[in-house]
């Protein structure tokens, strides 16, 4: 069957957009504050942690998260079906968030809440991503490419907003403020309570659109609907075919790489924040850029260069070279963000050795830090959510995605450790390994390009269609 360029997307994807939206803007709210809460003193509203103890609970917390999602993946593909999953996900996220809010501020309670989110994470990420793309054929390659792009763009249009209205929460809104006007407490519980609200409001648009909108496209258990085709002859066998194996094999390997570079990008949610809030000088004229919003400026970035590398691509592709290979920006990816790393490198550099604070770096080396992991972010992330599902077979689709966000858990672990070394080690020597690591298996994942590009077989949708 020939792809139609012009064709219009499904309006369900309209549904998954919203969705991750309004997900994405829950979640970073909350992780754009999440070490300064834990790390803040009692006195102002925070746990009182040290950094290295803030950032183990920080990565095992998130690792775990995503961890679940393969358990949720498979459990979405068994017995629940995609839409069923998603309300489930939504509205316990939404029950995790209020028991952060109600809780007393200590660990053990602040862990209850995070166990919850840990449940609710299983049943919503992996099969939003999924849901995108049950919503086209096997063989329509470049409009689930487009499609994955638009829904990336909505991931982080949500990313933007919430750091930024979570900024204003807990640093205006419902901070306290002295009469020299110095924050004395922060309002970090009253983001959870926003969150909570936001994602009730999720569960109820999936539960009223998804008949309208979706139809039966992920109603029913993916493995329960292959058995189905297989029966009625649709499918020739229910065992895996050696094509099927072969690309297995490649997102295993990719999955390797996967794990390196966001092990890098996690920083963000850390060590970054940590820096930027002690070592960094915000000041805007007489206005104090809130730490969260710093993680906002990569989820603008994101929306407004998405569309830019995406024409990029598509330029690529209508020449006589023809386009990037998926290996090739994914490794492309991991060096740029390398050289984020090397810039706030020779931002910390600029203070002359003075790292208590006395002393800050400029705003523009994290700026510019940030705009390179954003490109970085964008030649790996969307391509390579496009090309896991591309890979999986039709009834493991959901435990793919799941596999997918898997890559975060190993991910969360390392990075959590790498950032609680910073307090030790100092920022510029763990940037240094961080930045040397993902360069270099950048330049080897683009030379093993050939041999993926084998395993994964792309050409041969057509004539599985």
């Amino acid at each position: 069957m020939a792809e139609n360029a012009k064709q219009k997307h499904p309006i369900g994807l309209w549904l998954a957009n919203i969705s991750i939206a309004l997900q994405s803007y829950s979640g970073y709210a909350v992780s754009s504050v999440l070490v300064l809460f834990l790390t803040a003193d009692i006195s102002q509203n925070g746990l009182g942690l040290t950094v290295t103890k803030a950032a183990s609970i920080i990565g095992l917390y998130q690792g775990i998260n995503y961890m679940g999602s393969l358990v949720g993946g498979y459990i979405t593909d068994r017995w629940l079906g995609i839409q069923k999953s998603l309300a489930l996900g939504a509205f316990i996220t939404a029950c995790g968030y209020l028991v952060l809010f109600f809780a007393k501020p200590n660990v053990l309670n602040v862990w209850a809440g995070l166990i919850v989110l840990i449940i609710a994470g299983a049943f919503f990420k992996g099969q939003i991503s999924s849901l995108v793309g049950a919503l086209y054929s096997k063989n329509e390659l470049s409009r689930k490419d487009a499609a994955y792009s638009i829904f990336y763009m909505f991931t982080n249009i949500g990313s933007f907003f919430g750091p930024i209205v979570a900024g204003f929460i807990s640093d205006k809104w419902f901070a306290t403020v002295t009469a020299e006007g110095e924050i004395a407490a922060y309002g970090y519980k009253y983001i959870f309570l926003m969150v909570a609200v936001v994602m009730f409001i999720v569960c109820a648009l999936v539960i009223v659109l998804s008949p309208k909108w979706l139809g039966d496209v992920g109603k029913y258990p993916a493995a329960k609907q292959a058995a189905k085709e297989t029966k009625s002859g649709k499918n020739n066998s229910g065992q895996l075919t050696k094509t099927e194996k072969n690309r297995i094999k490649a997102m295993v390997i990719m999955f390797l790489f996967v794990v390196l570079f966001w092990a890098a990008w996690y920083q963000t949610s850390t060590s970054f924040s940590l820096l930027a809030n002690t070592m960094v000088n915000r000041k805007l004229g007489g206005f104090t850029v809130p730490v969260p919003w710093l993680t906002s400026f990569n989820g603008i970035l994101c929306v407004v260069l998405s569309p830019i590398i995406g024409s990029i691509w598509l330029k690529l592709a209508n020449s006589k070279k023809g386009d990037l290979s998926i290996p090739t920006k994914m490794g492309l990816g991991m060096i740029i963000t390398g050289g984020a790393f090397i810039t706030l490198i020779l931002g910390i550099a600029t203070l002359g050795g003075v790292t208590d604070g006395s002393r800050k770096m400029n705003l523009i080396f994290v700026l510019l830090a940030y705009f390179l992991l954003t490109v970085g972010e964008l030649c790996l992330s969307p391509i390579g959510m496009a090309m896991f599902n591309k890979l999986a077979p039709a009834k493991y689709s959901s435990l793919a995605m799941g596999a997918w966000y898997l890559s975060f858990f190993f991910a969360n672990l390392i990075s959590g450790k790498l950032a609680g070394f910073t307090d030790t080690m100092g920022y510029t020597q763990i940037f240094g390994v961080i930045a040397g690591v993902v360069i270099i298996f950048g330049v080897i994942l683009i030379f093993m390009r050939k041999g993926l590009l084998n395993l994964m077989a792309l050409d041969e949708f057509d004539q599985e269609s």
